[in-house]
């Protein structure tokens, strides 16, 4: 993408015109690069939020968060999911190609109805991965509890 764009501003500066399919392929390149990185992001949990507060919060309001989060995160990636194949299938019907490459654009935009899809697999994923590393923690706190009461009566 970065080449792409460097090599388009070479051509504008040297020869005083520039690529035409240039500005075709780096904007669906940035669509198809914002998916997997967001993707990437939902793995690792690196999604923006207040991190003091949840650090804060008792496991059940934890549970709540984690739930109401994730809901609110598969209804946008579900919705951005079927407006996305809408669109990819109007462009199929109607045969719309690109102007400067002239290949179908369905294919360009078929990034985002699989972008989304792959988010909502790591959402999902993700959900799963923090409900079971709190159940975890609850247990862990419990033996704790647990061999700190037998230090004190023993």
């Amino acid at each position: 993408m970065s080449i792409i764009t460097f090599g388009n501003v070479l051509s504008r500066y040297f020869f005083d015109t520039s690529f035409a399919f240039a500005e075709e392929i780096t904007i669906n390149l940035f669509v198809l690069a914002t998916f997997i990185g967001a993707s990437i992001a939902i793995k690792r949990q690196a999604h923006f939020r207040f991190q003091f507060l949840y650090d804060k919060m008792r496991n059940p309001v934890k549970r709540m968060t984690l739930l109401l989060t994730s809901a609110l995160m598969l209804t946008f990636l579900l919705l951005t999911f079927l407006f996305g194949l809408e669109l990819v299938i109007n462009q199929f019907e109607r045969g719309r190609m690109t102007p400067a490459l002239i290949i179908p654009q369905w294919l360009f935009t078929l990034s985002i109805p699989v972008g989304s899809l792959f988010c909502m697999i790591r959402t999902v994923e993700s959900t799963f991965h923090s409900w079971n590393g709190m159940k975890r923690n609850e247990s862990h706190q419990w033996l704790n509890i647990e061999s700190k009461s037998k230090e004190l009566d023993g």
